[in-house]
């Protein structure tokens, strides 16, 4: 279930993660980390500037049945990544 960048705005994460700076695969450790952490129906965002992660970690997630991806923000060169727990 994708949603519109408007949609997401309005989204207030119960996890925020940063992954400033980090490159992969430690982008998707900090993503499942925070994953391990939440509930079921609970959204993590991590926050990330390396590109490649908005292709690792929701095809990661997806695989392992680990999370729904709600959407990726772009923005200023940073990306929003929000998944919720399934």
């Amino acid at each position: 279930m994708a949603l519109s960048t408007e949609e997401l705005s309005t989204v207030k994460p119960d996890y925020t993660v940063d992954g400033i700076g980090e490159v992969c695969p430690h982008t998707l450790n900090i993503a499942l980390k925070a994953l391990k952490k939440a509930k079921p129906g609970e959204i993590v965002m991590e926050v990330t500037d390396h590109s490649i992660a908005t292709k690792t970690i929701p095809a990661a997630v997806k695989m392992n049945k680990i999370a729904e991806v709600l959407g990726i923000v772009s923005e200023n060169g940073e990306y929003k990544i929000y998944l919720k727990k399934l």
